[in-house]
């Protein structure tokens, strides 16, 4: 039964997060309720009670979500919390906003030239959590914002600070970072025995960062069940070796890690593993069964009944997928590695569940996974319980003896740190991104279906049956959708476009942008060619990101307006036509403006028409071609001295997407544009307040708009 209402109450979270209807929620809890009443249908009863409850329960949540003014310069009082990352000339820090009350509460992340613990009165502008959204980033925007961190002060002017005494708390983790500082005298190790204990990666840098995390062993420094469970099972060895009863055992090591979550924080991930480990303790004290899989599914409802948002946090879903996947396989994986020795057996098992989990997790959010990370596990998971235990020691023990006992953690660790680096010296990571994407999460999902008891038949045909779906749904958007991305690279232009199976790239945002916005963007998409790159001027926020696409991604042709030392392009000089539908236009004149010399690129059928930064005399020079547009990229980021009246009149477009940088130094963009717009009734999508811009022609002459922010 306790399946039927969680998986209701899921489903209900996603709809909600969907569809944000009201309405929806209370008709189908009016419905479940109605069924309940008649007492027909017991679980579907409740399996639609609960979707309800879930959808009320989140909207509700929803609407209490912070509404910062992301952009322009506001004061801030902030409350430190605590220190994320230390680098050579920054801090990087949390606080908590204490002013203006309509945020009081929310988590912000800045970057600043010094910290203290205390109070700040802080002066800046306020970025989303995210630096660039675009397709791939959705789910760390969201994330983050359900979970109150609403953005990035990025070094704003201290007006004034007051240095606040620390809480007991505070002052036990401030002793323990000491006490590991001053123990374990190599930085690499001290930097693993901090984060391996606390989950406090701060100390975590250049080389050593880089090989944790490409080596995929991240996971190990979130505090999880795993280190509850090692934690618990130190506690009652020790309890038992002094003779103590079975109960005093269990009570005492309940309180460890009671103790524990309150020092390290009380993460989604540690809040399922203490509920579940009180679960398994009561259980040893009553001498009953554990129950481990209904002690999960109970325990994941009353976190998602005090926070429906937490279902969006990566530790969480990962946490109770990780639980439920070694409740549901650990059987199976056993008799299949029977013929190992037994630590070797169960240290396998362990590896291998971790991976069928953080596998398709880590290729659907990130996009990339690392061939070393099932042998980088191998090897530090079996050593968890003893570099936790020496971690600890050096943490908690201070002076001279503290320096004895943390030798072996120091070694230990720093021989950790090696092999980490040593991995990461010859990477091989593995990307996937659009259709790959989605098979290899089908397949693992295949895989985990098989090993939880289903016979194999009915695994091949579900898994099957999902890639056929998954296969025909890409083809009709891939070959019968038109679908065209404004991304958001800043004050930058870069449009990617999708046509009949082959992109095209129009600009390329500058340098940073192209490195961090349009490249990830391409491997999540599954670009792994381009027909074009089109370059409309040389400008750097056309232009700029050219060198890491070019570096990464095939391209067949580079078209542009100017002749380029740096790459070889194609000069169009009148027109070129690029794909059957997507043409190319030049005007060939010689102006005095360099935006001027924009290209100008029309998708067929009069669906879209881009025009670079051309400005009011780029626009007369174009004037014999200029016909009616579905969809218009505004010129010039949508500056004042272009989208004259004249020219929107002639395009005549039903939606008008501006590419501008969130509170950018030109004011971008103008007053007078957005007046020109609204004239001749043009929905206006901007890429500064809502993230990239997706258009979808359809086949049938219409068109719909989507952005990172909804639709």
């Amino acid at each position: 039964m306790s399946l039927w209402v969680l998986a209701g109450f899921v489903l209900g979270i996603l709809g909600s997060e969907l569809f944000n209807s009201l309405i929806l929620g209370w008709v189908c809890f009016g419905l479940g309720l109605f069924l309940l009443l008649l007492k027909r249908g017991q679980k579907i009863a409740l399996f639609v009670l609960f979707l309800g409850a879930g959808m009320l329960l989140t909207f509700f949540r929803l609407e209490r979500l912070y509404l910062p003014d992301y952009g322009s310069e506001n004061s801030y009082i902030v409350r430190s919390t605590r220190l994320v990352q230390e680098g050579d000339d920054y801090f990087a820090w949390q606080g908590k906003v204490l002013e203006p009350k309509n945020l009081a509460g929310a988590v912000v992340l800045i970057y600043s030239d010094q910290y203290r613990p205390g109070v700040y009165s802080l002066l800046g502008p306020l970025y989303p959590p995210v630096q660039y959204r675009n397709p791939g980033q959705g789910w760390h925007y969201k994330r983050r914002l359900y979970a109150g961190e609403i953005g990035i002060l990025n070094r704003p002017q201290i007006r004034s600070f007051q240095e606040l005494p620390l809480s007991l708390i505070e002052k036990a983790r401030s002793s323990y970072r000491n006490n590991i500082a001053a123990n374990i005298a190599n930085a690499d190790s001290a930097a693993l025995a901090l984060a391996l204990t606390t989950g406090d990666r701060s100390l975590l840098q250049g080389e050593l960062k880089s090989s944790v995390y490409m080596t995929g062993v991240g996971h190990v420094m979130a505090m999880s069940g795993l280190h509850v469970g090692i934690l618990l099972g130190l506690s009652l060895t020790l309890m038992r070796r002094l003779g103590l009863s079975r109960v005093f055992s269990g009570l005492a090591g309940f309180a460890c890690i009671i103790i524990f979550v309150i020092f390290a924080g009380p993460s989604p991930s540690l809040v399922r593993a203490v509920l579940m480990s009180a679960w398994g303790i009561a259980a040893l004290i009553w001498g009953r069964e554990k129950q481990g899989m209904q002690a999960l599914q109970w325990t994941g409802f009353f976190m998602l009944l005090y926070n429906p948002l937490w279902l969006f946090d990566y530790a969480f879903v990962f946490s109770f997928a990780a639980t439920f996947v070694c409740l549901a396989t650990r059987g199976r994986l056993d008799k299949l590695l029977a013929f190992l020795p037994e630590l070797i057996r169960r240290t396998g098992s362990i590896t291998i569940i971790i991976q069928l989990v953080a596998l398709p997790l880590t290729i659907c959010l990130f996009g990339s996974s690392s061939l070393w990370s099932p042998l980088a596990n191998i090897v530090i998971i079996p050593l968890m319980p003893v570099l936790t235990g020496f971690s600890l020691l050096a943490g908690l023990i201070p002076g001279a003896l503290g320096i004895i006992i943390s030798l072996p953690a120091m070694y230990l660790l720093g021989g950790v740190a090696e092999f980490l680096s040593l991995l990461n010296q010859f990477p091989l990571p593995i990307e996937f991104g659009g259709l790959a994407l989605t098979l290899s999460a089908v397949i693992s999902g295949g895989l985990l279906l098989h090993l939880s008891g289903l016979a194999v038949r009915k695994t091949a045909y579900l898994t099957v049956a999902g890639l056929l779906v998954t296969v025909l749904i890409y083809t009709f958007m891939a070959y019968g959708v038109t679908t065209v991305w404004f991304l958001d690279v800043g004050q930058g232009d870069s449009i990617l476009i999708r046509s009949r199976g082959q992109w095209v790239l129009v600009d390329c945002g500058d340098y940073f942008a192209g490195e961090k916005a349009v490249l990830p963007t391409l491997r999540f998409l599954g670009v792994d060619k381009l027909k074009a790159l089109i370059l409309t001027h040389p400008h750097a926020d056309h232009v700029g990101g050219m060198e890491p696409v070019l570096a990464n991604i095939p391209v067949e042709q580079v078209l542009s307006s100017f002749m380029s030392e740096s790459v070889a392009a194609t000069v169009i000089t009148q027109e070129a036509k690029v794909l059957a539908d997507l043409e190319v236009f030049s005007h060939n004149l010689i102006v005095s403006n360099p935006n001027d010399a924009s290209l100008l690129v029309s998708l067929g059928g009069n669906k879209l028409l881009l025009t670079g930064d051309i400005e009011e005399e780029g626009e007369r020079l174009y004037w014999h071609r200029i016909v009616p547009h579905q969809v218009l990229k505004v010129p010039h980021h949508g500056s004042n001295t272009s989208s004259s009246p004249e020219f929107l009149v002639k395009v005549q477009p039903q939606a008008a997407v501006i590419s501008c940088g969130l509170g950018n130094r030109f004011g971008l963009p103008g007053k007078v544009t957005l007046e020109n717009l609204a004239q001749v009734r043009s929905q206006v999508y901007r890429t500064d307040l809502s993230g990239f811009v997706r258009i979808d022609f359809w086949p049938w002459g219409t068109f719909s708009i989507i952005t990172f922010l909804g639709r």
